[in-house]
């Protein structure tokens, strides 16, 4: 029950949010580089797989190829998104938010590995995984698509009603994706940094 109290209130004061702050919100503008493994083209490979990476202030675009001649698994369960702050965060990973958190829901809070076949590649996007908290309970459909789009939860502030940005310039934040060979799991971590974040002013 207070677990659906805050969701109610969360949806509510964002609606005021909406109503009160409407156009004269400022959009802010990040851009980022991978820095460990150093690599310009935001892009990371070695023997077996290859991973190339488009980050942004909602979420973070992942291309995962294969290249052993053997199929190898990603362990969604596994994977982290670690914050600016050193906040140990679960994700989601697929292209449709709202499936994603349905089906995570939907299976017991258990997601099963994503497989990827020999000389394969799989695209989709990391979304931090708040649903632990936003329970959407038995009934999959008692939030409904807007709703859990609107409780989503970006990795950074977006516009300026949904918090400063002061801090957030040349911190660091990481991505940790377990890879399964052969029931061997290696996890490759990739750390991040914000280069700049700036405010798109409006005249």
């Amino acid at each position: 029950m207070y677990k659906l109290f805050r969701s109610i209130r969360k949806i509510a004061l964002g609606c005021l949010c909406l109503v009160f702050v409407g156009c004269s919100s400022t959009p802010y503008r990040y851009s980022f580089s991978l820095i460990d493994p150093q690599n310009e083209t935001m892009s990371f490979e070695d023997d077996n797989v290859q991973f190339r990476f488009v980050p942004s202030s909602e979420n973070i675009r992942v291309s995962i190829k294969n290249k052993t001649d053997h199929k190898i698994n990603l362990v969604r369960d596994n994977a982290e998104y670690i914050d600016y702050l050193g906040e140990s965060r679960m994700i989601h990973y697929g292209y449709d938010y709202v499936q994603e958190v349905r089906n995570f829901e939907g299976y017991g809070l258990y997601v099963s590995p994503i497989t990827i076949d020999p000389d394969s590649e799989i695209s989709g996007y990391v979304w931090v995984n708040i649903w632990p908290d936003f329970c959407i309970g038995q009934d999959r459909h008692s939030i409904t698509t807007a709703q859990i789009n609107y409780l989503m939860e970006p990795f950074f502030p977006r516009y300026s009603f949904e918090g400063k940005v002061e801090d957030l310039k040349d911190s660091t934040f990481n991505l940790i994706l377990p890879i399964e060979f052969d029931g061997h799991i290696s996890n490759y971590m990739f750390t991040f940094m914000i280069n700049d974040v700036i405010e798109q002013k409006s005249f």
